[in-house]
């Protein structure tokens, strides 16, 4: 994609309540969960990504949706809050919970795709145009998450023209947003250039893409830079960087919120959320889970130039 000239504003999605609560080994209760989303929204970022509407059977820890909704109280936020949906049930609970805007998962790959929703990809598809109508008849908006974008645990590497391809299908299907997902962490810069390459050459508008990384192979934040200077202006992450996929052994969650927004920051880009406050929400939910959570900047504070007070002698380079 050709490089933005001016540092434009970025919309910055968090998915930490959403994508983070639905991998941790226990279920949060509902109090907890609630007051980490009153909090992060408090920061003032663009959108949080608050829960799924998916069977319970299968993500027992996000149980609570409809609660959730209901004592959050979905009205007040409107497209500030999203939720994600598997199908036209789940958009369906969605919708009668008070959500405007609502998110669909689309694997790649045949073999993802069954392994998450059930159905082989072009069945997914189908249905979308019947998600988006009936999101739109109830004053909705629909936006599709693309799983799997840069490589699938089950099938291996994947095609960047299959990525634009289905891309393309989901924006004629009405979708609003479409999100490229590296959802097992295996992309790489040159790796995003190619899709991004791919996308524009197709005429998919960057204004309707948002990039989730992960940050599985620590290149989480190199993926956003080349991302960010090809002309993307709308991201994903995880507060803390909890969360991940639960197909792929050993991933090390989402790309981590706080540090993704600072870089954002430091090449110029406004953000709408409070830095510092953030760094709060991610501290005071490393105390709730009781474990040191991926992030960095919550633990090493935002700079502003002056010399560490704290600083040891120096004793080597």
């Amino acid at each position: 994609m050709t490089p933005s000239s001016a540092p434009a504003s970025v919309h910055f999605t968090e998915v930490g309540p959403r994508d983070g609560f639905q991998n941790l080994p226990r279920s949060l209760a509902t109090a907890v969960k609630l007051g980490v989303i009153r909090d992060l929204l408090a920061t003032g970022v663009d959108r949080v990504e608050v829960t799924a509407f998916v069977s319970p059977a299968w993500v027992p820890q996000l149980a609570d949706a409809e609660t959730v909704c209901a004592e959050l109280g979905l009205g007040a936020f409107g497209e500030r809050v999203r939720v994600l949906i598997p199908n036209r049930r789940g958009l369906e609970r969605a919708l009668a919970a008070g959500a405007r805007r609502a998110v669909v998962t689309i694997g790649v790959t045949d073999g993802f795709n069954r392994r998450n929703v059930n159905r082989a990809v072009r069945d997914s598809l189908a249905e979308l145009a019947v998600l988006c109508d009936l999101a739109a008849g109830a004053g909705a908006q629909l936006d599709v998450s693309l799983s799997c974008a840069f490589g699938c645990p089950f099938e291996g590497r994947v095609d960047p023209d299959r990525v634009a391809q289905l891309a393309c299908a989901c924006t004629e299907a009405g979708a609003q947003e479409i999100g490229i997902a590296d959802t097992i962490g295996v992309a790489t810069p040159p790796a995003v250039a190619r899709v991004l390459d791919r996308l524009e050459a197709r005429g998919l508008a960057v204004e309707r893409l948002s990039l989730h990384l992960h940050d599985t192979r620590g290149l989480g934040l190199a993926n956003a830079l080349l991302a960010a200077q090809a002309g993307v202006r709308r991201f994903e992450g995880s507060v803390g960087g909890i969360g991940g996929c639960p197909f792929t052994p050993g991933a090390t969650g989402n790309v981590c919120s706080e540090d993704l927004l600072h870089l954002l920051a430091s090449l110029g880009h406004p953000i709408a959320a409070d830095l510092g406050r953030y760094l709060e929400v991610a501290a005071g939910l490393e105390a709730i889970l009781g474990h040191r959570l991926p992030g960095h900047l919550h633990r090493s504070g935002l700079w502003n130039g002056s010399p560490l007070a704290d600083a040891a002698p120096v004793s080597g380079p």
